[in-house]
C-alpha cells in the first residue's frame, strides 16, 4: 500500500494509522486468528483505489 501511494505522505500516514488502530482494537477485543487476519487485511486494503481516483 505504501508503494502504491506514490510518495504521498498523507496517504502513507493514514494507512499506517488505520492498520495500527485496527490491529490493536482486534487484539484488545480478543478476535480469533481468522477474524483478526480479515480485519487487518481490510485495514490494509480499505483505500487501495484512492490514488487511481485522484487520477480521474
Amino acid at each position: 500500500m505504501i508503494g502504491c501511494s506514490s510518495g504521498n505522505l498523507h496517504d502513507s500516514d493514514h494507512f499506517l494509522k488505520v492498520y495500527a488502530f485496527a490491529k490493536t482494537i482486534g487484539e484488545r477485543e480478543g478476535l480469533d486468528g481468522e477474524t483478526q487476519t480479515a480485519l487487518e487485511t481490510a485495514a490494509v486494503l480499505h483505500d487501495i483505489a484512492c490514488s487511481l481516483c485522484r487520477e480521474r
